[in-house]
């Protein structure tokens, strides 16, 4: 992806991108940057077109990008969410480009900005071979490390790895909520020179993954008080138990995924990658994964698939229903 800017600064263009994933925060960064690189302040005002959704049909497209620039080298038109490369009637729609790509001028531009596609995709195809196909994934926590401290520097402060961990441990996983809390942190300093934990606990919300994180930490090393306190105090911020009990669930599955692969002898960063969690999420999962044998939470697994289905069956309140879950195995009621 770097080497997209370092192409756009010399110039050099492609007639036309498709940008996708899950990472808005890169595509619309991204974006920002071939806008700017394609024209110049002012020259937006006439060379740039905007399509969404049912807006961007293969008709306007192709109208748009045959009108000549004005006072500009190049025309940019960005079509946004089309469906034309998933299945439906859209992709019937966007299929009437196939041909016209080949021939499209040198003074457009067209960028595509989609939250999913499908690779057999006949345009995903096209726009591949003659253009740019680039999928926006959340970072490594490695690079996500790099990317805070880089942040954290413009803005006049310093910031540790183990501080960067808490960080990302706190707040949500998507790149625009983590440089919004960047930006609080940064306000908060008012210009002092290092950010510390106690910082990031003051001023970062906690997203609800992470306040489940830590619900299961205290299941996890036997602390049922502090576990149910935590219950509680979600339950007064209005989250719903059924939601708590897929996220406690989801925790319970990675714990026993990450025991046994570690018995595999698979490495760290290996396990980390094949569950798809950050690295400082698989050893925590490590840790509590000694708290009970493989045989153990495979039965909290199951028990939290019974609590669903007493819940679904109506043969159980939701609240209660996840509060016993929590005291079972946070005060090791096993038997």
């Amino acid at each position: 992806m770097k080497e997209l800017k370092k192409q756009w600064k010399n110039g050099e263009f492609k007639t036309c991108y498709l940008f996708y994933g899950t990472e808005t925060f890169l595509v619309q960064n991204y974006e920002k940057a071939l806008m700017e690189s394609i024209l110049p302040a002012g020259a937006e005002l006439m060379n740039l077109e905007v399509l969404e959704e049912k807006r961007a049909t293969a008709e306007k497209i192709m109208e748009s990008a045959e009108t000549f620039p004005f006072l500009n080298d190049k025309r940019l038109i960005v079509v946004k969410r089309s469906g034309f490369f998933q299945k439906g009637s859209a992709k019937e729609e966007g299929e009437k480009l196939l041909a016209y790509m080949e021939t499209l001028p040198d003074t457009a531009c067209i960028l595509f900005v989609e939250e999913k596609v499908e690779k057999n995709n006949r345009l995903y195809k096209k726009v591949s071979s003659i253009g740019q196909v680039v999928e926006f994934k959340t970072p490594t926590e490695k690079e996500l490390t790099a990317w805070i401290a880089r942040e954290c520097k413009q803005g006049g402060l310093s910031i540790t790895a183990s501080v960067i961990a808490q960080f990302l441990q706190r707040v949500e996983s998507n790149m625009e909520a983590m440089s919004q809390e960047i930006g609080k942190l940064i306000a908060y300093k008012n210009g002092a020179s290092e950010i510390r934990v106690e910082d990031v606990l003051e001023v970062c919300t906690p997203s609800l993954e992470s306040k489940v994180f830590d619900l299961v930490k205290a299941v996890a090393e036997a602390k049922p008080k502090q576990a149910i306190t935590i219950y509680k105090n979600m339950l007064l911020q209005k989250q719903s138990p059924y939601m708590i009990l897929s996220l406690v669930t989801r925790q319970f599955r990675l714990i026993l995924e990450t025991a046994l692969l570690s018995n595999e002898g698979l490495p760290n960063a290996m396990i980390a990658e094949k569950l798809e969690i950050r690295e400082f999420q698989m050893k925590e999962y490590q840790k509590q994964s000694r708290r009970f044998s493989v045989e153990q939470w495979q039965k909290a697994l199951s028990d939290c698939l019974e609590a669903d289905l007493q819940i679904k069956n109506g043969l159980m309140g939701e609240e209660v229903a996840v509060e016993m879950l929590i005291m079972k195995y946070s005060a090791g009621l096993l038997g």
